[in-house]
Order: structure tokens, then sequence, then C-alpha cells
């Protein structure tokens, strides 16, 4: 039972910088369109996904 929410735990945290990560990219490179970011996002959600 410890292990699985340890798991969980650790999930939200690389969600939260996953997220971060897409945000902040989207405040610093100018070009980026909000379809290049939800592709991004989709590529490193289905990353920790497979975690």
């Amino acid at each position: 039972m410890e292990k699985k929410k340890h798991e969980e735990e650790f999930s939200s945290i690389e969600f939260s910088a996953i997220v971060k990560k897409a945000y902040d990219r989207g405040k610093s490179e100018h070009g980026m369109t909000v379809q290049q970011l939800l592709e991004d996002l989709k590529v490193d959600l289905l990353k920790l996904k497979v975690q």
C-alpha cells in the first residue's frame, strides 16, 4: 500500500514538472503555437504513463 502511494506522489510531481516545462516554453519561445505545445505535452505525458 505504501509503495502505491509513493508512486502516485511521484507521478504528480512529474506531471507538475511537465506542465511547468510547457508553460515556461510557451512564454519564452515566441514562435511556439498552442498546437505545438499540446503535441509536446502529449509526448511528455505518454512517456510518464509508460514509466
